[in-house]
């Protein structure tokens, strides 16, 4: 009597094993994270999230996805005075070992700007550290006060420092205190100076 074909009993192993997992390979969801430097990030593929913690370079969300499953990984949650995009984070889970996704974060940044009265003369250049700022005047009548605001961000925890670089023709201005300050987790309006002719 002939021994059964070993290629056929080897297909039928094969086909054991798979039903016996599902029939499907599956795929962790796994990828990098750059400069997370604030808690609360929270990721999500779907209703599966993963919590990195601060200074966290890599992830993987607790449960796999079947080979032939779309999946899409989405901030759910930004850090605290972060932003974070996420890059190659949906797809198919196909033949790979493992589905790689990268998540780039950085701190947010704000503007510092104020308000200027009795501004009559040209000239005036304000600074906030290195980054000048010129400062159009406002017609002499009537007088109105004058919003401005800094080209350059500043970045949340950083601090600020505001001066007067040039006076306008003819007068003086003053920043009223405190022209110095730390970034918080909005934009700064309230810078006032106050100029006055002699």
């Amino acid at each position: 009597m002939r021994s059964p074909n070993l290629h056929t009993i080897a297909a039928l192993l094969v086909a054991l094993g798979l039903t016996a997992c599902g029939g499907k390979a599956s795929f962790a969801i796994k990828g990098n994270i750059n400069q997370l430097d604030y808690p609360g990030l929270v990721l999500a593929n779907g209703s599966d999230t993963v919590t990195p913690g601060v200074g966290a370079t890599s992830f993987v969300f607790p449960n796999s996805v079947d080979y032939g499953t779309s999946y899409d990984v989405k901030v759910q949650t930004q850090p605290q005075h972060m932003t974070c995009t996420v890059s190659s984070g949906s797809g198919s889970a196909g033949q790979m070992a493992n589905i790689a996704v990268n998540v780039t974060c950085s701190i947010n940044a704000y503007t510092v700007g104020g308000t200027i009265t009795g501004l009559t003369g040209t000239g005036l250049v304000m600074s906030n550290g290195s980054d000048p700022a010129t400062v159009a005047p406002v017609p002499a009548s009537p007088v109105a006060d004058v919003a401005f605001v800094f080209p350059t961000k500043v970045a949340f925890g950083q601090g600020y420092s505001i001066g007067i670089q040039a006076n306008p023709a003819g007068q003086t201005c003053t920043v009223s205190p405190p022209p110095n300050g730390t970034m918080g987790d909005a934009n700064v309006t309230t810078i006032a100076v106050a100029c006055t002719t002699p």
